[in-house]
């Protein structure tokens, strides 16, 4: 009877909330917020139904893990709101609950038939002479009092049986229905885990990409550029020992020439070393780091920076990451001004926090990721390091270039 009377006012609640939301969507939209509100108290109502059928009955009935939405903008409520509702085990729970009614009621039955036997059972203790059972007896003929009797313990049994029937009945449906929002729970659980060992297999032949690009990278910088100055260097001291005795000025000449040399080697190797880690980042931090290659542009850069000190290897990828998008829009884009924006956001999964670094450009567009290119390099390396990478440079501009790497322990007490 509990099942009856509570499932129905839930459901006739549930059901005028959905009509006046229906009805009043042309308001100004204010169905939609009623819709919003039936959504919550469906799921209260499920979670209610799941309590109750787990203390009634002993099952071990856990509740699904909610879904949570990526988004972090304006759309993100409303995608809750949609995921929510779109859930299997809501609606799983809400065919649990009106099933659960409709047994509840049924439940009178037994109910009445046990009680009707046990009235007729005692009725030839107490009824009188006059009494309407006495008159149907009389005019039955020739059936005895014992048949009524008879006749009333077996309707009590049947009531009974009728009863325990039900009621497995509904222990059934709730072990079903209910323990399939688990199982489904499961499952996702599964499948996410799938995902997530296809993202770490990617992410680890990312890192080897990304590793085989930067020692390219090192060997072509050192090639074109060091290597032939140390050479120029042996090649000037060699005729400068050849000379000293006999052309001591051409001799000094050429020493002169291979410490110029020996300078400019210098300096192109700081630069290489730059392009490793910084020393500004080391000391200072991203905000002075990102700060020092904008001042570097040919156009102006708008840096906003608000994050506390990171793990190094983050720093140094999101370092990499702006510097080289910079760097792409200068050589290709044909951009006028540019922004850059480093924040702490959430992350796509609950209580997860990630370092979110965007670069977007006024440049031309159509900037693609090509192997052996700047994006590709960005990519593999932010991958390497266990986060995301997305651009986004339609024909005409701009382009928007977006990476996403997990927060590190040092800087989240900071």
């Amino acid at each position: 009877m509990v099942d009856a009377v509570l499932n129905t006012a839930l459901l006739c609640l549930i059901g005028a909330l959905l009509v006046a939301g229906v009805t009043t969507v042309p308001a100004l939209g204010l169905g939609v917020l009623v819709l919003a509100a039936t959504v919550y108290v469906m799921v209260a109502a499920v979670w209610l139904e799941r309590r109750r059928s787990a203390s009634s009955f002993g099952l071990d009935i856990r509740d699904p893990q909610r879904r949570r939405t990526p988004r972090t903008d304006w759309v993100r409520i409303p995608h809750q709101i949609w995921l929510d509702a779109s859930d299997g085990s809501l609606w799983l729970g809400m065919l649990h609950l009106t099933i659960t009614c409709l047994l509840g009621w049924l439940m009178l039955v037994p109910f009445v038939v046990a009680g009707a036997g046990i009235a007729a059972a005692t009725t030839p203790l107490y009824m009188p002479a006059d009494s309407v059972v006495r008159t149907l007896m009389d005019q039955a003929g020739d059936v005895p009092p014992w048949a009524l009797v008879a006749g009333s313990v077996l309707a009590v049994v049947l009531g009974i049986l009728l009863g325990v029937l039900l009621t497995l009945a509904h222990r059934g449906l709730s072990a079903g229905l209910l323990r399939q929002s688990e199982a489904a729970r499961l499952r996702r659980e599964a499948m996410e885990s799938e995902r997530r060992a296809e993202y770490e297999s990617a992410a680890k032949e990312s890192a080897v990409r990304g590793a085989e690009t930067e020692r390219s990278r090192i060997e072509r910088d050192l090639h074109d550029g060091v290597q032939p100055q140390l050479v120029s260097v042996a090649m000037n001291l060699s005729m400068a020992k050849s000379k000293i005795d006999t052309d001591p000025a051409a001799a000094k000449e050429l020493v002169a020439e291979a410490h110029g040399t020996t300078k400019a080697a210098i300096t192109e190797l700081r630069r290489l070393a730059r392009g490793f880690h910084p020393a500004v980042l080391e000391d200072r931090g991203l905000d002075a780091a990102l700060s020092a290659v904008a001042a570097q542009a040919p156009f102006p850069v708008d840096v906003a920076v608000t994050v506390p000190r990171l793990d190094p290897r983050t720093e140094a990828a999101v370092y990499f990451a702006v510097s080289e998008s910079l760097t792409n829009a200068v050589k290709h884009s044909g951009a006028r001004s540019a922004d850059v924006a480093v924040s702490v956001q959430d992350g796509p999964a609950p209580g997860t926090r990630v370092v979110v670094a965007g670069v977007r450009d006024s440049g031309r567009g159509g900037a693609q990721v090509v192997p052996g290119g700047g994006l590709s390099g960005i990519r593999d390396r932010i991958r390497s390091a266990g986060g995301r990478f997305f651009v986004n440079s339609p024909a005409g501009g701009p382009t928007e270039v977006i990476v996403e790497l997990p927060l590190g322990s040092t800087g989240e007490e900071n």
